[in-house]
């Protein structure tokens, strides 16, 4: 097995899938640009599936396939589709048929090598509903999901900031008073309550710093819900005040509770913001 290469639990994990989902996104007509991906993999693998070809074709197959039935075991799916509306015509279903039973197949397959017999099996197991979907087979729905609030102290939201140089020192000063208010958010009976309110288990903030325009996406998930957004601030992060920290977090808790429908976030209060430091 290859010493550097990671077993991947589910078929959007890799870089290379990430990458083709993500170039999806930015496509006008999203049906064709699958059709177009995945007829391409068709003539040029049928000899041996390479590697990057196959996780990326995998992925889009699969989505194609949660987009029929519903039904997917991968949390990025859900968030995915819920960006993403497109419709899936027969000619589409078909080559996402084909192009997952060649990504599976166990011989003359990149993946498939990579994993080894054991492993194989696991991830093909991981794979039957988006299998099932494509081929018209009955499957059950998973039972709704049911967040469990029952412990105060596990976090519900998560925030992580970046500026055009990457994430955030964790020792920033603008960093450092993020993870104290996120705390107090987290600890907060009132914005616990405004989060149930969601029915999903944790909310998930991306937030870019660094001056310039950003695509903004936000999404609902099968058990999360997740915003990436832009701030195009020009002034110097360290010398950011508790005060604009509070107004970004607020920003962002805002939009993703206009998106859920959750109504007006609660305030911060005057504790919250004087404590930061």
């Amino acid at each position: 097995m290859v010493d550097d290469w990671t077993l991947f639990e589910g078929p959007f994990d890799s870089d290379e899938a990430s990458d083709a989902i993500a170039d999806l996104e930015e496509q006008e007509d999203v049906a064709a640009a699958m059709a177009e991906a995945l007829t391409e993999f068709l003539e040029d693998s049928q000899e041996y599936v390479e590697e990057g070809y196959v996780e990326s074709s995998l992925a889009i197959s699969c989505l194609v396939a949660a987009r029929i039935s519903g039904i997917a075991p991968d949390e990025v799916a859900h968030h995915w589709l819920d960006r993403n509306p497109f419709t899936v015509d027969d000619d589409l279903r078909d080559l996402a048929a084909a192009a997952f039973a060649l990504a599976t197949r166990p011989q003359g397959n990149y993946l498939a090598e990579t994993y080894g017999p054991e492993s194989w099996r696991e991830f093909i197991a991981h794979l039957e509903p988006y299998r099932k979907a494509l081929h018209g087979e009955r499957q059950d729905p998973p039972e709704p999901f049911v967040p469990d609030y029952s412990d105060p102290q596990r976090p519900w939201l998560w925030v992580f900031w970046s500026d055009d140089r990457g994430s955030l020192p964790r020792d920033s000063a603008y960093q450092r008073r993020s993870d104290q208010l996120v705390q107090a958010v987290n600890g907060s009976r009132q914005w616990r309550a405004w989060w149930q309110s969601s029915g999903l288990q944790e909310l998930i903030l991306f937030g870019d710093l660094g001056p310039g325009p950003r695509t903004e996406r936000t999404s609902r998930g099968w058990t999360t819900a997740e915003s990436w957004f832009g701030f195009d601030h020009t002034y110097d992060l360290g010398d950011a005040t508790p005060e604009q920290v509070v107004s970004d977090l607020r920003t962002g808790l805002s939009r993703i509770g206009d998106y859920l429908r959750l109504g007006p976030p609660p305030e911060f209060s005057d504790f919250e913001v004087q404590d930061l430091t």
